[in-house]
C-alpha cells in the first residue's frame, strides 16, 4: 500500500531521473500508472509525466505573474528542459531558495493531479483487499511465462545455427513486406558462430518485431543486419524513420514487442528496444557459442565428462586433461580464456600447478577457478587463484563462475 507520501517521494525520484530510463523501469510508479513490465515501460512513463507538466501549462493570456506559472515554469524547466536551478531561477528572476519554495508546491500540485488522474484513492484500496499473494504483474505476462516456460528450462540446451535459421525468417516476413511495399535490405557476416537459444525462440522474437515495424515502413525500407559483438552475435531491425510520417501509437503492436522482450529475456538474451510513432530500432543480442576456450586440469575423468556436459550447448568450448604436466604445456599452447584446476592430483598437486601458471609469463594473465573437494576457499585466493568453487558443483554454479571471469574481462575480441 503506497501512501501519498511515498507517492510524492517516487513522483520526485522520476522527475530527477526523467531520462534515466533504467531508473524510470525500476520506479514504482509504473506499476501505478499500469506500465510496468513493458517493453517501453520507461519511455511510457516518461511521456506519462511530461504529459501531466504540460497540462498544467497556463493558457494563452495568463498574466505572467500567476500563480500558475509559478506551477507550470519550474517543472517545465527543470525537468523537462534539465536546466540547473541556478539557470531556472535566474531565468525566472528569482533567488534559487524562492525556486525551491516553488519547486517543492509544483510537485504537490503535480501529484495531486496525477493521484487524481490514475484514481489511486480508489485502486491501491481495490489492491489492499487482493489475496497477500498477488504481485502486481500483468496477468497476461504471467500467462506468457507459464506458456513458453520450457524456454527457460531448456535454456543452455538449445543452439542456433544463424546461417540455417535468418535466411527462413526473413522468407517469411517477406510476403509481409511485399504487402506494404517495403524493401529487407540485410547486411550479415558470412561466418557467424552458433548462438545459444532455441531456433523456435529466435524465429519468434524476429518475426514479432518484423510485424510491428513492416506496417509502419510502408512504402520505405527496413534495414536488418546480424554480426559479431565481443562475444556475442547482435541482430538488428531498424527504421530511423518512418517514410510517411509519425505513426499513431503502438497499442495493439504492443504486444508483440512486450512478447518479443519477455520471450528474449526468458532465454537469456537482451533486447534492447526502442520504438516510437517516429520510428524503431531493435537489438536483440544472444550469446554465441563455442567462442570461449577454458582448459580444465582435472585427474577424474568423471569430473572432465560432468564439466564437458556443463558446457555442451553454451559459449565455452572446454578442453581437458586429467595430466597437470600436460595441462600447464596446454595452458602455454592454446592460450585459454579460463582455467578450472582441481587441488587433489597425485605426483603434482593443484596448489603447486597454480604457482607455477602463476609464475609463468605465458599464463600469470589467465584467471584460474580453483575447483576442489577441499574447503580452502582463503588459501587458493590467497594463492592467486582468481574464484574458488567446491564440488560437487552444480551446472549453474559451474557456468556461472566461468561467467563471472568473462564479465571481468569486459569486452575484447572473441
Amino acid at each position: 500500500m503506497v501512501t501519498r507520501e511515498e507517492f510524492l517521494l517516487h513522483l520526485r525520484d522520476a522527475l530527477n531521473h526523467l531520462y534515466n530510463p533504467e531508473r524510470l523501469r525500476r520506479n514504482p510508479l509504473a506499476t501505478l500508472f499500469g506500465v510496468a513490465d513493458r517493453f517501453d515501460t520507461a519511455s511510457a512513463l516518461q511521456r506519462i509525466l511530461i504529459d501531466a507538466i504540460e497540462t498544467l501549462k497556463p493558457p494563452p493570456g495568463e498574466p505572467p505573474q500567476s500563480p500558475a506559472w509559478r506551477v507550470y515554469e519550474p517543472l517545465f524547466y527543470r525537468y523537462v528542459e534539465q536546466l540547473s536551478a541556478k539557470e531556472v531561477a535566474d531565468q525566472l528572476g528569482v533567488t534559487e531558495r524562492h525556486l525551491r519554495r516553488w519547486q517543492s508546491a509544483a510537485q504537490e500540485t503535480l501529484a495531486d493531479l496525477l493521484w487524481r488522474q490514475y484514481g489511486l484513492s480508489e485502486r491501491l484500496e481495490a489492491i489492499s483487499h487482493q489475496p497477500s499473494d498477488h504481485d502486481g504483474r500483468d496477468s497476461t505476462l504471467e500467462a506468457l511465462e507459464q506458456e513458453l516456460a520450457w524456454f527457460r528450462e531448456s535454456r543452455g540446451a538449445n543452439f542456433t545455427d544463424l546461417t540455417q535459421v535468418l535466411p527462413t525468417v526473413l522468407d517469411l516476413v517477406q510476403k509481409l513486406a511485399e504487402r506494404y511495399r517495403v524493401r529487407i535490405e540485410t547486411s550479415m557476416v558470412d561466418d557467424l558462430p552458433k548462438v545459444g537459444i532455441a531456433s523456435v525462440a529466435l524465429r519468434q522474437i524476429l518475426i514479432n518485431l518484423f510485424s510491428v515495424v513492416i506496417p509502419r515502413a510502408e512504402g520505405g525500407h527496413v534495414d536488418f543486419s546480424a554480426q559479431p559483438l565481443h562475444r556475442d552475435v547482435e541482430m538488428r531491425i531498424r527504421c530511423p524513420q518512418y517514410p510517411s510520417g509519425p505513426k499513431p501509437p503502438l497499442d495493439d503492436d504492443a504486444t508483440n514487442l512486450n512478447t518479443a522482450s519477455h520471450l528474449a529475456e526468458l532465454c537469456g538474451c537482451v533486447l534492447n528496444l526502442s520504438a516510437d510513432i517516429r520510428g524503431f530500432d531493435a537489438a536483440l543480442i544472444v550469446p554465441a557459442l563455442e567462442q570461449i576456450p577454458v582448459l580444465v586440469i582435472d585427474d577424474s575423468a568423471d569430473a572432465l565428462q560432468l564439466f564437458r556436459r556443463y558446457t555442451t550447448a553454451t559459449r565455452y568450448r572446454l578442453v581437458g586433461t586429467r595430466d597437470p604436466e600436460q595441462g600447464i604445456s596446454l595452458a602455454t599452447q592454446i592460450s585459454p580464456q579460463i582455467i578450472v584446476l582441481d587441488v587433489m592430483m597425485p605426483h603434482l598437486d593443484g596448489w603447486e600447478v597454480l604457482g607455477r601458471l602463476r609464475q609463468h609469463p605465458a599464463t600469470s594473465h589467465i584467471p584460474i577457478i580453483v575447483c576442489t573437494i577441499l574447503a580452502q576457499r582463503d588459501l587458493a585466493l590467497l594463492l592467486g587463484a582468481s574464484d574458488f568453487v567446491r564440488k560437487p558443483v552444480t551446472r549453474a554454479d559451474f557456468l556461472s563462475a566461468l561467467d563471472r571471469q568473462l564479465d571481468q574481462m569486459g569486452p575484447g575480441p572473441r
